[in-house]
């Protein structure tokens, strides 16, 4: 589940997953202007994957209402491609998530939406979508308690730690923001590095550099006005059925031989 794992590892990948206090200069920024997510926050991501194809995130909160458990949820919708506005996108989702408070639980998915190049979109029963759900959180802890490789000799049991920087402007392909530096280390090698800015919408993520792997994503685009982009099949369409979730999520982009939808890199600027 590509799409879905960058969020979940951009979450995963906030500080406060990785000690209990975070630095003071984050929570001081935080506290000057962060809000809760809201319905038509969006972002756009610019993500380098080592020297591989350059691909864009749009992630968009797009409505609201009750999930099936009776919880407050909010419909977000997830579209990759090779241009930033999103032309002929490669792959769609759109996910009712749970929220608790001022927080969208991206582990608590109840209904789920995948389009894929030219395929007309399909929601998950819930049998594949329970399936694609552990898969994805299995693999999100994984990547995120693996080690660069060349630190595969370190000793067994060793904890990644955060260290902060002081709050500073920084230069980002949708504008200069205030950000605070954050460096997950294990013992003096850097693990991730990112620049969180309560400015940018739904992930407060400016910036991250994964130098192990030469992986990196930087806020391209963002605003407040989404609406739904998503041409959801009628209500009695066939859905998914468990036997095919992982036959769908192989069709997303993730590599540079991904070859669904029009690659409209070079039609405009």
């Amino acid at each position: 589940m590509r799409a879905l794992l960058v969020v979940a590892a951009l979450v995963l990948a906030l500080p406060s997953r990785v000690e209990a206090n975070p630095a003071r200069e984050l929570v001081q920024h935080m506290s000057r202007g962060a809000r809760a997510a809201r319905v038509g926050d969006w972002v756009t991501y610019r993500f380098n994957g080592g020297g591989l194809r350059v691909y864009y995130w749009r992630l968009a909160v797009v409505g609201e209402e009750k999930d099936k458990e009776g919880r407050d949820a909010v419909w977000v919708e997830l579209e990759a491609g090779t241009h930033p506005a999103m032309k002929s996108p490669l792959s769609q989702m759109r996910m009712l998530v749970a929220r608790e408070g001022d927080q969208i639980r991206y582990d608590a998915i109840s209904r789920l939406y995948i389009g894929t190049g030219f395929n007309q979109p399909q929601e998950y029963s819930d049998e594949a979508l329970q399936h694609v759900l552990k898969q994805q959180q299995a693999d999100a802890r994984k990547q995120q308690d693996a080690p660069p490789q060349k630190q595969a000799s370190l000793p067994h049991g060793l904890k990644p730690s955060a260290r902060t920087g002081k709050e500073s402007r920084l230069m980002t392909l949708a504008g200069t923001v205030a950000a605070v530096p954050v460096e997950v280390v294990v013992k003096n090698t850097v693990i991730k590095r990112m620049w969180l800015s309560r400015e940018i919408p739904l992930l407060n993520l400016a910036k991250l550099e994964i130098p192990g792997i030469g992986h990196s994503m930087e806020v391209a685009e963002y605003g407040i006005d989404a609406k739904p982009r998503m041409r959801l099949p009628a209500p009695n369409a066939p859905k998914v059925r468990l036997e095919y979730a992982d036959a769908i999520l192989d069709d997303l982009p993730g590599d540079a031989e991904a070859g669904h939808g029009h690659d409209t890199s070079e039609d405009s600027p």
